[in-house]
């Protein structure tokens, strides 16, 4: 977990601001022994500056704290360097009677993963398919070249970086498919740069040498165009959808299982058109195309919105107002794993971030603290039983 997210997470949970996602999310990162203790120390410093309390009653309210914790609740005194128990006793002590800290008899009883029905967060990989159809696959910890003609095509981690020495007169096409967790970064022969989401592909040429710079995604993808007057870029999406750009950042999400394509502008300006429908966005605003229909929908996103539609980008799930299916389903992709309902789908409005670092059994806990019934099966399976 980066610096910058620790010190959201503490100055939310000292400030009792942080929903039960972000509970949850820092106590899994104390659980897997994260951060530095010497990072951990500068940190809750800050926190603690104005607090004292004498050892012995330090210790008495630490065991007190502690004996109202659910059974299956870690250690706290594992989670912190001893100098710090008084003020983690402290900040439990603040939250009260919070579901996640203290005993809620009414949720299910708190689940015992074994190593190997959980399941580790996506990472980076990909596969790249060349145009003589040769597949490459790319993960996280590889570096090498790959050489197409006049074009070199580099691996670094996880980025993929195109360059064009000189144009030929044929163009090939490649094409880079992130897997159900899978992410990965490519940067386009004209240094334009991708971020594809699990479960996406791009299409693309080697050297981009029309009239216009033309690529197709399928799944999701966030665009840092690079300006190129005169030779506008395109994104052909599904159901006819096509994005035309100038030079911008914008967010495609075209997921086939979701109820629409969504075009969402951060910066610059693009036109989004479907069949005889041209729509100009401004920065915060979204269209949404209903594949099966003609008709589109603009949309007017406030900040937090905004930032929430490209937080995945950012190494965060944002579940802000989503209800337990559009959760799940960014779940299932970003983990592998297949979501079986047993029962009506219970219906739960979700609120708050969590890091997409967590192992899936971390995210399972957060649900059965909004009260789902829900569990890993082996072979990759979540189950959500109705209550």
């Amino acid at each position: 977990m980066q610096r910058a997210r620790w010190e959201y997470l503490l100055n939310r949970f000292y400030n009792q601001t942080a929903p039960p996602e972000e509970k949850a999310e820092l106590m899994a990162a104390l659980r897997e022994g994260e951060p530095d203790e010497a990072i951990l120390d500068e940190l809750m410093a800050r926190h603690t500056t104005d607090i004292t309390l004498p050892a012995a009653a330090a210790d008495e309210l630490y065991q007190q704290i502690l004996a109202q914790l659910p059974a299956a609740t870690p250690p706290v005194k594992q989670m912190f360097a001893r100098k710090w128990w008084w003020a983690a006793a402290a900040g439990l002590f603040l939250l009260g009677s919070t579901a996640y800290f203290l005993r809620d008899h009414s949720r299910p009883p708190a689940p015992q993963f074994a190593k190997k029905t959980d399941v580790p967060p996506g990472t980076n990989k990909a596969v790249l398919t060349l145009a003589d159809g040769t597949q490459v696959v790319l993960d996280s910890s590889g570096k090498q070249l790959i050489q197409q003609g006049n074009t070199a095509i580099s691996q670094n981690a996880g980025e993929l970086k195109y360059d064009v020495k000189a144009a030929g007169s044929e163009v090939s096409y490649n094409v880079l498919t992130t897997p159900r967790g899978g992410q990965f970064r490519l940067v386009l022969p004209d240094n334009s740069a991708v971020w594809l989401n699990a479960a996406s592909s791009i299409r693309y040429p080697t050297a981009f040498t029309g009239k216009e710079r033309l690529v197709t995604v399928t799944g999701e993808a966030y665009f840092e165009v690079a300006p190129m007057p005169g030779q506008p870029f395109r994104v052909s999406l599904p159901a006819g959808v096509s994005v035309e750009v100038l030079g911008t950042h914008f967010n495609v999400n075209a997921y086939t299982e979701e109820s629409s394509i969504q075009t969402t502008l951060t910066d610059g300006r693009v036109q989004v058109v479907k069949g005889s429908d041209k729509i100009l966005l401004q920065p915060g605003q979204q269209v949404q195309a209903n594949p099966r229909a003609a008709g589109v929908v603009i949309k007017s996103l406030t900040p937090a919105a905004l930032s929430q539609v490209i937080a995945w980008k950012n190494g965060i799930f944002d579940f802000e107002k989503m209800d337990l299916e559009e959760v799940l389903r960014q779940v299932s992709r970003w983990y592998d794993v297949e979501v079986i309902y047993k029962g009506p789908v219970p219906h739960r409005i979700f609120g708050g971030q969590l890091s997409r670092n967590l192992h899936l059994s971390d995210i399972v806990e957060v649900m059965r603290m909004m009260k789902v019934n829900v569990h890993i099966e082996e072979g990759k399976r979540l189950v959500v039983q109705s209550q």
